[in-house]
């Protein structure tokens, strides 16, 4: 799974550019999630007296409206992004309005002022208004998502070939030799691969005595799901090492 925002300031054509792009990424047969950052301190789907609003305010800790053309899913909380990946399984996830995270991003903006408030080593595309403009910023290409993208689809799936496999900054880990933002930084610009990062893995999945490469993301969603059909078993307290073994029989699988 492949993941980039695209964020700026309100007003700059962030959603419009996203837009074009989930439909350009759909159109050449990639499945594209979204995640919506909404900065409204009051934004709330479920409104009060609503029967889903009576469910939460009883201590539901997560409803969900099943409806003839949707599925809702309400949680009473947060969720941190790499919690919400956990739930995607598509080819690319389109992330808007999210700028400090590790991961590749498109600036959108309405002009040269806001490019350079908002310009980092992780940005590798700038669009939005301010591309009826300009075509490069200093030496970041500039590509207007109306009129130009397939360019831009064309630039996500250059960059996106290798991206690092942490959301954020690991504290006290350096165990390649620099910061995690110095690492994304240099995969992002062709200078180093995502297998330079050093980090241990906390799942290890083995086929016969072949290790498999688990994602950072797949491996969260791995440990949340083991910790909750363990935490419901005996003697087990949440802390201790998990080690499953699935043998394979003639007669089929042995756990």
């Amino acid at each position: 799974m492949k993941i980039f925002s695209v964020f700026g300031v309100s007003g700059s054509g962030k959603t419009a550019t996203i837009e074009r792009i989930i439909s350009e990424l759909g159109r050449r047969g990639y499945r594209v999630g979204s995640i919506k950052n909404i900065h409204f301190q009051g934004f709330a789907i479920d409104t009060p007296g609503t029967n889903t609003w009576r469910h939460r305010q009883a201590g539901a800790e997560m409803v969900v409206a099943r409806g003839l053309t949707e599925t809702d899913v309400l949680i009473p909380r947060q969720l941190s992004i790499e919690e919400i990946l956990t739930f995607f399984d598509h080819d690319y996830v389109a992330i808007e309005g999210v700028s400090n995270t590790l991961i590749p991003k498109i600036l959108c903006a309405r002009d040269e002022t806001e490019i350079e408030e908002g310009l980092n080593d992780l940005v590798f595309a700038i669009s939005g208004r301010v591309s009826n403009r300009i075509s490069n910023f200093q030496d970041t290409p500039v590509i207007n998502a109306l009129s130009d993208v397939e360019r831009l689809a064309d630039l996500i799936e250059d960059k996106m070939t290798g991206c690092l496999p942490f959301i954020r900054e690991l504290e006290q880990c350096q165990a390649c030799g620099g910061s995690c933002r110095d690492l994304a930084s240099r995969i992002l610009q062709g200078k180093a691969t995502a297998a330079e990062c050093l980090a241990g893995n906390e799942v290890i999945i083995k086929v016969g005595d072949r290790e498999l490469s688990v994602d950072y993301l797949r491996q969260m969603y791995i440990k949340n799901i083991l910790a909750k059909i363990l935490v419901k078993l005996d003697n087990y307290d949440g802390e201790e090492e998990i080690t499953i073994d699935i043998r394979k029989r003639n007669n089929g699988m042995d756990v």
